[in-house]
């Protein structure tokens, strides 16, 4: 597809990181796949991905995480 936010480029697939913080929390979350813009490196990631990382991102903040890195597995 082509990148909504440069308009030049093109996205392929790519991995990303993602970070996300919520109260004392923060995961960080690498080897997320993504789709990666091929011009200004925009990522996108796809919804099923984005509930993946939100669901974990929950369990984390109910175990007490206050920071921790992880590879991303699909569930």
């Amino acid at each position: 597809m082509i990148c909504p936010i440069c308009r030049c480029g093109h996205t392929r697939p790519g991995f990303a990181s993602v970070t996300l913080e919520r109260d004392l929390t923060t995961l960080l979350f690498k080897d997320v796949p993504a789709q990666v813009c091929d011009n200004c490196g925009e990522e996108f990631i796809d919804e099923t991905t984005s509930a993946n990382l939100l669901h974990a991102a929950e369990a984390a903040v109910r175990a007490g995480v206050q920071v921790e890195l992880r590879r991303y597995a699909a569930a």
